[in-house]
């Protein structure tokens, strides 16, 4: 399994060097495995009008989840490696691992999670709704 964190720049700002990341993991591992590395729970609020940091997703491979990003045609319930009718290059998974030295764009690997990043509680952070 594979989770994207795309940062939705809530607050006015990207907050990390990386507006994408895809950590090899599922999603609810990702997250405190993103937690670990970076020091802020992924679904914090920084600003109430915007909502929350990143927009989070789960997906079966790296292929899928990073489709969208390199342009793929989008077929009834998931992509397929075609150029979608756009002005935007279209990149095969290795290219767009290539591009990533240039980018944005982090990819963490499991062979690269260290075990202790893996474990651990997410504390809430930001704008808290009390109901």
């Amino acid at each position: 399994m594979w989770t994207e964190f795309m940062d939705m720049y809530s607050g006015g700002g990207q907050k990390e060097n990386f507006s994408h990341c895809f950590i090899e993991a599922p999603e609810n591992e990702a997250k405190v495995i993103f937690y670990n590395r970076f020091g802020h729970n992924p679904e914090r609020v920084t600003c109430t009008c915007c909502g929350d940091d990143y927009s989070i997703r789960e997906y079966e491979t790296l292929e899928q989840a990073t489709a969208y990003e390199r342009n793929c045609k989008y077929v009834k319930d998931h992509y397929i490696e075609e150029k979608r009718d756009s002005y935007r290059e279209y990149l095969t998974l290795p290219e767009y691992l290539k591009k990533l030295k240039k980018s944005d764009v982090l990819v963490i690997f499991a062979a690269d999670i260290k075990s202790n990043e893996r474990v651990g509680s997410i504390p809430q952070q930001g704008y808290v709704w009390v109901e």
